[in-house]
């Protein structure tokens, strides 16, 4: 693991810990005060949902099963993350629409719905037009709905493995249909699980689902946004400072700009001009086409 990766992991992990103390405590202004902070610390939605809300649902779980809290505290705890998930979404920015359609849901008999509505989340950021239809849904309902309705992925969210077996009929129900949508899977219940359902992919978290559909539906890396190119552009800015050892206030003054703009820099905050581009890396001792190499699925968390 890298130092940066090392990095991001610590402190991804300290808001892990922080909202898990909050969320036992049922304190909905500590709980909403930690995703603030990993939204300021500039954490893609996609780290602060799989590295930060879900296992902190995980061990909440853990906690009532072993008896530690009571139901109604993993209840009103869970309300208290619906309006987290919320939350993140509202405070980020979304992708420009890439004209592709999903529908997320859970199968019949599975009734945990965070993973799909946090799915669908990511999805509807990413640029898609996203149908989250909750869950518990009959194969044969599905079917029908899918038949009314144009959709190129459906996703499913499954928690428990006794639920396989519903999965398993809801993609055969879906795959017998006239020009059938791409399935994915993910969740839980697929941990360990080795073998195959249909045509269907099994993902093992968020971002390789991401990842996945990405390839299957051909909108890759070749396709960003201006603030991925801005958040791409920030983070090898910060990386090459911190690899030459220069704090903010250094690389300001060899640029001929204010600290406040490196810092807005480095979180994919600032608008940057090419003669701009050429002033950080001429300060950096870089290259432009450096400064824009950077890889399209990068996660993390700049900080000075």
């Amino acid at each position: 693991m890298t130092r940066r990766n090392n990095d991001d992991f610590v402190l991804l992990n300290r808001f892990k810990g922080r909202l898990l103390n909050h969320l036992t405590s049922v304190d909905r202004t500590g709980s909403v005060s930690v995703i603030e902070e990993a939204l300021r610390y500039n954490c893609t939605p996609a780290s602060i949902y799989n590295s930060v809300i879900t296992p902190v649902m995980v061990d909440l779980g853990e906690l009532w099963h072993g008896g530690r809290i009571t139901i109604a505290h993993e209840h009103h705890a869970s309300q208290i993350v619906d309006g987290l998930i919320n939350m993140v979404v509202q405070k980020s920015q979304r992708l420009s629409i890439n004209g592709l359609r999903a529908l997320v849901t859970s199968p019949s008999g599975e009734n945990h719905w965070i993973g799909a509505k946090i799915f669908a989340n990511l999805l509807f950021l990413e640029g898609w037009d996203v149908e989250y239809i909750g869950v518990d849904i009959p194969a044969e309902d599905l079917a029908i709905y899918l038949e009314e309705v144009e959709v190129d992925v459906v996703a499913f969210s499954v928690v428990l493995p006794g639920n396989i077996m519903s999965v398993e009929d809801a993609v055969s129900t879906i795959e017998s249909l006239d020009n059938p949508p791409f399935v994915i899977l993910g969740g839980p219940a697929f941990k360990g699980f080795s073998g195959e359902i249909g045509k269907a992919v099994i993902v093992d978290n968020f971002a390789t689902g991401l990842t996945v559909l990405q390839d299957a539906m051909g909108i890759g890396a070749g396709n960003l946004s201006l603030q991925d190119t801005l958040l791409g552009v920030g983070g090898k800015v910060l990386e090459i400072r911190r690899a030459k050892g220069m704090n903010q206030g250094e690389l300001a003054v060899l640029a001929g700009v204010d600290r406040a703009y490196i810092s807005l820099v480095e979180n994919g905050k600032q608008n940057l001009t090419m003669a701009a581009l050429f002033k950080l890396a001429e300060a950096l001792g870089t290259s432009v086409n450096t400064l824009l190499a950077f890889p399209a699925n990068r996660i993390f968390c700049p900080k000075d």
